[in-house]
């Protein structure tokens, strides 16, 4: 009997399990939308969640409770919109919304395979909010670009929902397909085409607001500069040379926000060829385009190098770097707040640890955390951001080096005290997964510096005696005295010998 009913047991759970394989969904390609996973969450989770809008289905359930305000604001920014290519001559509104929802239908399965968790809206609920979520982004960029619509909009007028909607855009779990909004962008948007919608979200997120203000406002010009040129091509253009197959592989807004952050992403990796200067251009404009291109190609070797280098030893990849920065000062090395565009473009050469100078402010922790866990997600081999961010994380472990970094021109801080950015910066990574390191050389180099006593013994020696101009005099004194006294003792010893 035992026997038997044993053997009925395992043919019941063996159907139990059959039944459930036949009913597990085949495996999703890559996506791009996750939902950020525990461990990371933990540390803050208010900083993942919006606060006034709901992009996307993860906080869909929310539209009618917490996140209410905004969805009147999302049926009037569409009908703005199609009001306005009603009376450009094109169809009525009602064709227009059919006509984005049958394309939308066309894109339905793809949009869902970029989201990681499974999406339980129904199809037309899911249709609708793709179509009111892409619309209102499209007419938000639209309406932020122009002076009249900006002063006269109540959602651009009121600084707390300005700063409010563009921290929501930016969050992870916030997030729609950027092709969604790139085919909505071609059938209703004013100036057709991806690029455009591309310049329009620089012009209006927060791209560069680490950067400090004058560097910030001149890299976002490069970059709308940029994209100008592609759209329409001059000869004369200097700046930044974008990959335009790139830019078509943007995912979604946060995506397109790390992009352009990191350089090295979006700028088209190979160095023209070249030429000799064309008749009627001056020797001097040939100089200065040759030095350009020299230093393009400079950096890219810089980059393959870092990246080479972040693979050769992994008991130097995956430690923690043990130095925090008013050790590292005590140790030899010298600071400087470099005024870069790239924030992540550290170097360390002849004792000067050269860090670009970046701004913190109350959203900072926000904006570089969504970034970290795209990273940790989704991003494969170059984790910038993180990478920055860990590097940081070990030069900052007190309010000390935070005062020191300040000191220096590495941080400028429009936030709380020296201690919030200190526990900022501890808590940025914690739950991140080290593996190779964008820092691994710069690493090496520092611990072979800090661990030759020469190097300390000068630091000593600069820190004790030579720290300010009234230190340095008394050295001179000291130095012209025992001078004094040792020609003193030999003129007295010469005398004695010469009397003898």
């Amino acid at each position: 009997m035992k026997t038997t009913r044993r053997g009925e047991n395992m043919e019941e759970i063996s159907i139990n399990i059959i039944e459930k394989l036949g009913q597990l969904p085949p495996a999703k390609p890559t996506s791009y939308i996750f939902k950020v996973h525990h461990e990371l969450r933990a540390a803050n989770k208010e900083l993942y969640e919006p606060v006034l809008l709901s992009i996307g289905p993860y906080y869909h359930d929310k539209r009618k409770s917490q996140l209410q305000y905004m969805e009147q604001h999302k049926l009037r920014y569409l009908n703005d919109l199609l009001k306005r290519k009603e009376e450009q001559g094109f169809v009525t509104g009602f064709y227009q919304v059919r006509e984005c929802l049958g394309v939308l239908e066309e894109l339905e399965d793809e949009a869902r395979g970029y989201y990681a968790d499974p999406v339980a809206l129904e199809k037309n609920v899911f249709l609708e909010m793709l179509l009111l979520d892409g619309c209102f982004i499209i007419e938000l960029f639209r309406k932020a670009t122009w002076k009249r619509e900006r002063e006269t909009d109540p959602l651009l007028k009121a600084g707390w929902v300005r700063l409010s909607l563009r921290r929501d855009l930016m969050l992870l779990e916030n997030q729609i397909p950027f092709f969604v909004l790139e085919r909505l962008h071609s059938m209703i948007g004013d100036l057709p085409g991806p690029l455009y919608l591309i310049r329009r979200a620089l012009r209006y997120l927060p791209v560069y607001g680490y950067l400090r203000s004058d560097v910030g406002l001149l890299e976002r010009k490069n970059a709308v500069q940029s994209i100008n040129n592609l759209l329409s091509p001059k000869s004369t253009f200097g700046g930044r040379r974008l990959n335009r197959e790139k830019l078509r592989d943007i995912k979604h807004i946060l995506d397109l926000v790390r992009k352009f952050m990191l350089v090295e992403e979006i700028l088209e990796m190979k160095a023209e060829s070249v030429s000799h200067p064309q008749q009627g251009q001056s020797i001097k404009k040939y100089i200065l385009d040759l030095v350009r291109k020299f230093r393009l190609v400079k950096e890219i070797l810089e980059i393959l190098q870092r990246q080479r280098a972040s693979t050769e030893s992994t008991s130097v990849r995956i430690k923690k770097y043990k130095y925090s920065a008013t050790e590292l000062r005590d140790l030899g090395v010298r600071f400087n707040g470099a005024k870069k565009s790239k924030f992540y473009d550290i170097t360390f050469e002849n004792g000067l640890l050269d860090i670009p100078l970046i701004q913190i402010d109350d959203a900072t922790e926000g904006r570089f955390r969504n970034l970290i866990a795209y990273e940790e997600h989704c991003v494969g081999e170059n984790k910038y951001v993180g990478d920055y961010m860990s590097f940081m994380d070990g030069l900052v472990n007190t309010p000390k080096d935070v005062e020191l970094l300040r000191h220096y021109g590495i941080i400028e801080s429009f936030m709380g005290d020296d201690e919030v950015i200190a526990t900022m910066f501890n808590n940025m990574c914690k739950h991140r997964i080290l593996s190779s390191s964008y820092y691994a050389q710069i690493v090496d180099k520092l611990t072979k510096h800090c661990s030759k006593k020469r190097h300390v013994w000068m630091a000593m020696l600069r820190r004790n005696h030579l720290s300010s101009p009234w230190a340095i005099l008394s050295v001179l004194a000291a130095l012209i005295l025992l001078i004094l006294t040792i020609t003193q003792t030999v003129y007295t010893v010469l005398s004695f010998y010469n009397s003898n």
